[in-house]
């Protein structure tokens, strides 16, 4: 919990205004959710200083999304996809049975759910990350200072 702590206090930290730190953090977080390797990090990288966004809180956005969370952060664009399309998702009974041709059947039949999902999932996830944030560090900015800290 405190590493927790640690890594909040450090963000909230960071030199630049709320508006800054929040859009870097967001933007890091919505391009980060295209299912690209290194992609998205290297747009939101390239982008942040063109959209005066904090540059280190662009790069801690783009951490959210890894090779830990990722599978789940592109399994709930892909579930949110097929659930506006009116799909069900593959069981898994049915995924063990599949050859190379049957992957590739199914991934053209779900790359439009999927992108469907992607386009509400990243707006909507970037978009809550920069209300959270610009308001954590709003009174983050705005507490009393002490002799201490």
């Amino acid at each position: 919990m405190e590493r927790l702590r640690a890594w909040v206090r450090g963000l909230l930290a960071l030199n630049g205004t709320a508006r800054g730190i929040a859009g870097g953090f967001a933007l890091g977080v919505g391009l980060s959710l295209i299912p690209v390797p290194f992609l998205g990090m290297v747009l939101a990288l390239a982008a942040a200083p063109l959209l005066r966004a904090n540059v280190p809180a662009t790069y801690l956005g783009t951490a959210v999304i890894n090779p830990v969370t990722g599978a789940l952060f592109y399994f709930g664009e892909l579930w949110l996809g097929c659930w506006l399309w009116g799909l069900p998702l593959p069981r898994w009974g049915e995924l063990v049975l599949l050859d190379g041709s049957g992957w590739w059947a199914l991934f053209k039949a779900l790359l439009g759910p999927f992108l469907l999902g992607a386009a509400v999932a990243i707006p909507v996830l970037a978009g809550l990350s920069y209300v959270v944030v610009f308001a954590l560090v709003r009174a983050w900015q705005r507490r009393p200072m002490t002799p201490a800290g």
